[in-house]
């Protein structure tokens, strides 16, 4: 499977993530839930990061957020 690193693993869009400047990236002022980062794909994991949009919605409904972009639903 191809995979992006700016590319949210679970929305497909830019996660506009610049942590190579971890002192202004969004990505180091937000708490990411273990369950989400458990949820991200194996082939994807620690390659990429989740978007703030999905941690939000995922923060905000955890099980609509799976029924959206978990296949199998697991």
């Amino acid at each position: 499977m191809q995979f992006s690193q700016k590319l949210c693993p679970f929305c497909k869009k830019d996660n506009q993530c610049d942590v190579k400047n971890a002192k202004s990236c969004w990505c180091m002022h937000i708490k990411v839930p273990e369950e989400l980062k458990l949820l991200v794909p194996k082939e994807n994991k620690m390659k990429t990061c989740i978007c703030k949009n999905c941690i939000l919605e995922y923060k905000d409904n955890a099980d609509k957020f799976k029924e959206k972009y978990i296949k199998d639903n697991q």
